[in-house]
């Protein structure tokens, strides 16, 4: 007798796989900086992509690491509600829980430590290193913050070179200052920010 389910073996093998997976929720909003999508896990804000304008690409992008994908506006009404008011200028501190499960250790250490960076501040790679314990890790500390899943939530904008050098930024170097603008940074010169103290 022939069956469409697949052996007790192969479904065991397939929920196995889907565990630690998040079910994310999502959905999208336009900015300043363009179109920026959001997903939401059961633990809070997992994503923030912005640079796609296509959601059928978004959604393949999260198919790699979610078990299920949904777009469910209300799910994310929250986080995009605070992020349209601080491109309005009018939140300088996020809320929202965030979901960083698929992280490394030392990325998820990066993150924490970059998301107590207050709005309008601006801090080293260096810096972040010796927060977390790991001085002389500034690249290191910058890989880790190019796989921010959450920027502008986790403010990664915020972190230069020691010289107010822009440094690297995985949405681009015009986002990045843009994103600065915003919190009341100066471009002095091209690559450069105006430190503030």
């Amino acid at each position: 007798m022939q069956t469409d389910n697949p052996p007790a073996g192969d479904q065991l093998l397939s929920a196995l796989g889907q565990m630690g997976r998040p079910f994310v929720r999502f959905g999208s909003l336009h900015t300043p900086i363009g179109r920026v999508f959001v997903g939401v896990s059961d633990l809070g804000v997992c994503d923030v992509t912005f640079g796609e304008t296509n959601e059928n690409r978004y959604r393949n992008q999260l198919a790699r690491w979610a078990s299920r994908i949904s777009r469910e506006p209300d799910a994310v009404r929250l986080v995009l509600s605070e992020l349209d008011a601080y491109f309005r200028g009018c939140l300088q501190r996020f809320t929202v829980e965030i979901d960083i499960r698929v992280v490394t250790v030392f990325t998820a250490r990066v993150l924490s430590a970059t998301r107590t960076i207050p709005f309008g501040r601006l801090v080293s790679y260096g810096d972040i290193a010796q927060r977390i314990g790991a001085s002389g890790a500034s690249r290191a500390v910058g890989g880790a913050l190019g796989r921010n899943p959450v920027p502008i939530i986790v403010p990664c904008h915020r972190v230069v070179t020691q010289g107010g050098r822009l440094g690297g930024f995985t949405g681009g170097l015009d986002i990045k200052r843009a994103l600065l603008r915003i919190e009341g940074h100066a471009m002095s010169t091209p690559g450069c920010v105006k430190v503030r103290n």
